[in-house]
């Protein structure tokens, strides 16, 4: 969990230290003033990404060369670790004061879980949206998962360059980067597909509480591998071999369309109540629920396989459409978690003790 946040040049704060404490942490104060801003700090430290924008320019102020973040985490065993980021024509990342230089060596010290309105997003928005959710929620129980990702994008991005330029480039040179698309492709593809079995199982004991008894809600994994490699039963290195038969296959097609056409980068998942597909079927009040099942879906995931006292929950804006029972409800499955941010304009009728609270005005924090 996180002890202390330092923040410069970001968002609306100039020069600010907030010191948290472990258990239920309320951050109050109109809309406006940078309660979401905090959550963002954090998340940040976690996954060197913003929950709201995909420019990290937005990140610091108009008139400020750089951001700099550092936060210090308190381990379960009483051991701290700091973290911190500086981000302006470069980016700059410590652990513990010594600088690394890939975001696999940085990212998940501080594993956090949000519930943000953005989460709509899960079941009403892109591929690519649904995407980024599996590869965060599978990379924080799967440190491998993150360096066969980046292992993978550096080869698509390759591949892809020299699909666009056919004339500068031989098929056998665009075709050298197939054994690594395909080796790393495999490996995030059965470690999507195991998450998901793993999610949906997790899914079916919240449904009820959100939905009511008797309603189910499930993900279905979508590959885009080719429809010689839906099997589930191929092992890894049958998958690796499929895919890459695949790839050599389509190769003409790729040259001609400047991309490839198969593979994880394609990937999806569709989420269903009651087994009908939501996101052409549920109103919003529904999709709005769907969303909220699927992060505590991965919190409860989460909190089983690391722990409660090493996880931070982040929590904006998501229950002023729940009814009572549903609110209820949510709150339970926060119980005994061992660190939550909580941003709110009032402070509501908790069924939490709140262990420390927080006044947040235009970039002043008292608390």
């Amino acid at each position: 969990m996180i002890e202390t946040l330092q923040l410069r040049r970001f968002r609306n704060y100039d020069a600010r230290e907030v010191v948290f404490s472990p258990g239920f942490n309320c951050l109050t104060g109109p809309n406006g003033q940078g309660k979401t801003n905090l959550l963002e700090a954090v998340y940040f430290l976690s996954l060197l990404r913003s929950f709201r924008t995909g420019d990290l320019n937005n990140l610091r102020q108009w008139n400020a060369d750089a951001f700099f973040l550092r936060g210090t985490l308190l381990e379960g065993d009483g051991l701290r670790t700091t973290l911190s980021v500086s981000y302006g024509t470069e980016r700059r990342l410590k652990v513990d004061e010594t600088p690394v230089y890939r975001a696999s060596d940085f990212i998940n010290h501080l594993l956090c879980v949000t519930f943000i309105p953005e989460d709509l997003s899960l079941i009403q928005g892109s591929p690519a949206q649904r995407r980024r959710f599996l590869n965060i929620a599978v990379s924080q129980t799967d440190p491998p998962y993150l360096k066969h990702l980046q292992a993978f994008q550096e080869a698509l991005q390759s591949r892809n360059l020299m699909l666009r330029q056919p004339g500068k480039y031989t098929r056998s040179a665009i075709s050298a980067f197939d054994a690594m698309l395909a080796r790393e492709g495999a490996a995030l593809e059965i470690a999507r597909r195991e998450f998901a079995a793993s999610l949906n199982g997790y899914l079916e004991e919240i449904a009820p509480s959100l939905l009511g008894e008797g309603h189910t809600l499930s993900i279905t994994y979508l590959s885009r591998l080719g429809a010689l490699m839906q099997e589930e039963r191929l092992s890894p290195a049958e998958l690796e071999r499929k895919f890459r038969e695949g790839l050599e296959r389509l190769l003409e097609h790729d040259m001609r369309q400047g991309s490839t056409s198969i593979g994880p980068q394609r990937s999806d998942f569709t989420c269903c109540m009651d087994q009908v597909r939501m996101d052409n079927f549920s109103s919003q009040g529904e999709c709005r629920i769907a969303s909220l099942a699927l992060r505590l879906a991965t919190l409860n995931r989460l909190r089983r396989m690391n722990g409660e006292e090493k996880l931070t929950i982040l929590v904006d804006d998501v229950i002023g459409e729940l009814d009572r029972e549903r609110r209820a409800s949510f709150f339970q499955t926060l119980q005994n978690a061992g660190q939550i941010l909580f941003a709110c304009t009032e402070i509501p009728n908790f069924p939490l003790p709140i262990d420390k609270t927080f006044s947040v005005m235009g970039g002043s924090i008292q608390g």
